[in-house]
């Protein structure tokens, strides 16, 4: 019942496990038993130490829990292991017992050259790589807020540049764009208009799917719990996230109904996730609800959603759904 479609490829299951999570791909096998889907990443091509964290000698921190709010605060910077160390794991990965799930690589192309030439470069390397490992496809991926040139490449030329790439270099994979939310609701016309105008170029030149949204900027300065941060803008993610990304959902699936829409950003329960539905979802994906209420949230969701559509299938709900939108 809970089948779904995203290109030519079929999940059994419409919840996955967000990027961050597994960085590193280093747990595929056990949570592939329990989500449809996997997206696992942000991959890049050198090892990466991210934004130092030195609460003992220095007193800067990159990572604070908000219990209180049910949110994480990072400032991270794009830790990770490297394309080397991911390869042997996606390779083992697909050696071994699977589960259930398929993967959809989340992959940057941030190297220390920050130039155009260079993230292209190293994208090419990371999506020939991983190509032979990869069953459902990959997900570009620019929106981290404390990396201040993924500012620069958040135009649609660059979108232009990176669907393109996608497309000669994994041809028959399904292809995705990480999307940040809107800073502010409402969202400013000028956000709005910018955030759907490259959703458009990634959409019309071969795009298949969008994932709403990774985590909302904050400043770090502006809060005693982030005061300690070393950098000054910091990614904040869980449930205060969770308007932001029901009306960037809506206003995406208005543009453009046929597009597949990833919502990510506070879905705590079940009933978030149908009200992500409502909006215009086609999957959903977690991370930060994990981390306070564990894994019961995929079976609650998907209880849920099994209740709403009685005796319809997701697959028929998000067909009419679209239908009526266009």
């Amino acid at each position: 019942q809970l089948a779904i479609k995203i290109g030519n490829y079929k999940l059994n299951g419409p919840v996955g496990l967000a990027a961050g999570f597994d960085k590193n791909c280093d747990v595929l096998e056990p949570t592939s038993y329990i989500f449809g889907f996997l997206n696992p990443g942000s991959v890049l091509k050198n090892p990466r130490a991210g934004i130092p964290q030195r609460p003992k000698s220095e007193g800067t921190v990159r990572i604070v829990v908000d219990d209180e709010r049910e949110a994480i605060i990072n400032a991270q910077g794009y830790p990770q292991k490297g394309l080397d160390y991911t390869i042997k794991n996606l390779k083992k990965f697909s050696e071994g017992q699977r589960g259930n799930a398929n993967i959809l690589l989340n992959f940057s192309g941030i190297t220390d050259t920050y130039t155009e030439d260079a993230v292209l470069d190293s994208c090419k390397e990371i999506l020939t790589r991983t190509a032979p490992y990869i069953d459902l496809g990959f997900e570009e991926n620019r929106t981290s807020p404390n990396t201040d040139f993924n500012k620069v490449l958040q135009t649609p030329e660059f979108t232009k540049k990176i669907i393109d790439l996608m497309n000669a270099h994994v041809p028959g994979k399904v292809k995705a764009s990480k999307i940040s939310p809107y800073s502010k609701l409402p969202p400013s016309d000028e956000e709005r208009q910018d955030k759907l105008e490259s959703i458009r170029v990634f959409y019309e030149n071969g795009g298949q799917v969008v994932t709403l949204g990774n985590t909302r900027p904050i400043d770090t300065k502006s809060a005693k719990i982030t005061k300690n941060f070393a950098s000054g803008v910091a990614g904040e993610s869980g449930r205060p996230l969770f308007p932001y990304m029901l009306r960037l959902v809506e206003d995406v699936h208005k543009a453009f109904p046929d597009l597949a829409i990833v919502a990510c950003g506070g879905i705590f329960s079940g009933e978030d996730a149908w009200k992500a539905y409502e909006k215009g979802a086609t999957l959903v994906s977690l991370y930060t609800v994990l981390t306070f209420h564990g894994f019961g949230v995929v079976r609650d969701i998907q209880d849920v959603l099994k209740r709403k559509l009685g005796k319809e299938t997701l697959q028929s709900f998000v067909e009419k759904r679209r239908a009526q939108v266009r």
